[in-house]
Order: structure tokens, then C-alpha cells, then sequence
């Protein structure tokens, strides 16, 4: 695989060295929070996300950033459900863009 990556038509999970449990889920670790993904969900979004404009891509990924430390300081628990729903995309958003780039192997749980 050829980071980073500009062309998502073929790209499968496999590619990326992300392995799924029975769901079809992996997780992550951000600190000490560890996060779970649909692998269809991360293929999806790194094509939206080839398919947007760099420096509105860019905007996403620094709301995005600014949301998740957000939070994490706050804990994801004490978040109520619409601001647990944004937490979760944001993190997806996040993962996004790191696998994009090839920056992903270091936060996946194994």
C-alpha cells in the first residue's frame, strides 16, 4: 500500500493491516480510551474523505480533533447522546484521515 492514499475504488480493509473480529469491528486506542470501528465504516469515510476538497478536509479534521479532546477530557459516558453520537463520528473522522495518511497501525489494539 502507497501512503498517502489518493485513490480509494479498491481499497479494502485487508490493505490497511486491520484485522476484524467476528463483527467485522476493530478496535482502536486514543490514551487510555479504546474505541471500536465497523471496518465498512472506515472504508466509507476514507473515500468521502478522498472525495472533499483538502482544505475543507482540513476544517474537519481540526473540529474534529478539537471534539474528541473534548471528549476524552470530559469521558465519553458523562457525554449525553447527541454529543456521544458527534464524539464517535469525530473519532471516525479522525481514524480516517490517520489511515489515510498510513499513521494508523499505532493506535490499533491488538
Amino acid at each position: 500500500m502507497d501512503y498517502p492514499i489518493k485513490n480509494g475504488d479498491d481499497l479494502k480493509i485487508e490493505d490497511l493491516g486491520i484485522s476484524l473480529d467476528a463483527e467485522e469491528a476493530f478496535s482502536i486506542q486514543i490514551k487510555d480510551y479504546v474505541h471500536t470501528l465497523k471496518g465498512d465504516e472506515l472504508i466509507v469515510e476514507m473515500k468521502d474523505q478522498l472525495d472533499v476538497r483538502g482544505s475543507v478536509r482540513n476544517a474537519l479534521l481540526r473540529k474534529a480533533n478539537k471534539d474528541i479532546l473534548a471528549g476524552l477530557k470530559k469521558g465519553r459516558l458523562r457525554l449525553d447522546d447527541e454529543s456521544r453520537e458527534g464524539f464517535d463520528l469525530n473519532i471516525l473522522i479522525w481514524f480516517a484521515d490517520k489511515a489515510l495518511k498510513g499513521q494508523h497501525q499505532q493506535y490499533l489494539v491488538t
